[in-house]
């Protein structure tokens, strides 16, 4: 299934190793914060999640017939206005995201992915927020787009 990719503002620096996308929504900030911090919100348009207990999350993703489990640790959380953890790739350095809501959306930074991930990120986020803008039934949309 093709879905549209919202009208995301993707940048990465030179090495591709942090990339930094603004997502706007005319979502509320409260079902935006509910997307990105519900387990149920989060399997709609991400993954399915689930609570390891301590601040991590499971997050389960299914490619090409075979399971792959990433571990989301929340290291900062400012409650309706941002959260940042570490991402627990198995067989990859660490990587650190972000987000904050902002004035009609929000910003994300997804730093220190591993090189040879940074491909697959550059277009697997785009994708998966055209699914988070789909869960959140809300516009701009712009190109369609489907995971790498």
């Amino acid at each position: 299934m093709t879905l549209p990719t919202p009208a995301v503002s993707l940048e990465s620096d030179d090495s591709d190793r942090t990339l930094t996308l603004s997502f706007p929504t005319d979502a509320s900030p409260r079902a935006v914060w509910s997307a990105l911090t519900d387990l149920d919100s989060v399997a709609a348009w991400l993954a399915p999640a689930a609570d390891a207990g301590g601040g991590r999350y499971v997050l389960t993703f299914e490619h090409g017939g075979r399971r792959h489990d990433k571990v989301f640790e929340v290291v900062d959380c400012v409650p309706g206005h941002s959260l940042s953890g570490v991402l627990h790739d198995p067989g990859h350095p660490d990587s650190l995201l972000s987000a904050a809501l902002t004035e009609g959306g929000f910003s994300f930074v997804h730093s220190d992915v591993p090189e040879e991930l940074a491909e697959g990120y550059r277009a697997g986020w785009p994708y998966y927020l055209g699914r988070l803008a789909a869960a959140l039934g809300s516009g701009p949309a712009g190109r369609a787009g489907s995971p790498s």
